[in-house]
């Protein structure tokens, strides 16, 4: 049965379609956070995704505003001085923002 509603489903899916509604959604996100989505966002997203405060010290207020994460890389472990870092699919960038403060100057 699965398959079939898999099957059925992608029948009627427009791929590009679909990545141009999400990357508009998203733009909105970007450019006027405060208009409100379907989903979290900003301070109260990252509260809920367990995100420290103090990471969140020093990070501009407009990015902050239009976190849309979808998890919290930290959650499986803190980076250390020196470490190097890869943000793939880079958001509103708080992640690579906080991870550049944990990695400090002798990190990439």
């Amino acid at each position: 049965m699965a398959n079939q509603l898999n099957s059925d489903l992608s029948l009627n899916l427009d791929i590009n379609e679909l990545r141009s509604a999400i990357q508009y959604e998203y733009e909105g996100v970007a450019l006027k956070p405060e208009l409100g989505f379907h989903f979290h966002t900003g301070r109260k997203l990252a509260g809920m995704l367990d995100y420290q405060a103090d990471w969140l010290e020093g990070i501009p207020e407009r990015a902050i505003e239009s976190f849309a994460g979808t998890g919290n890389p930290f959650s499986l472990g803190n980076l250390k001085p020196g470490e190097n870092v890869v943000d793939v699919g880079s958001g509103a960038g708080i992640d690579s923002l906080i991870a550049a403060k944990m990695v400090a100057q002798m990190g990439r």
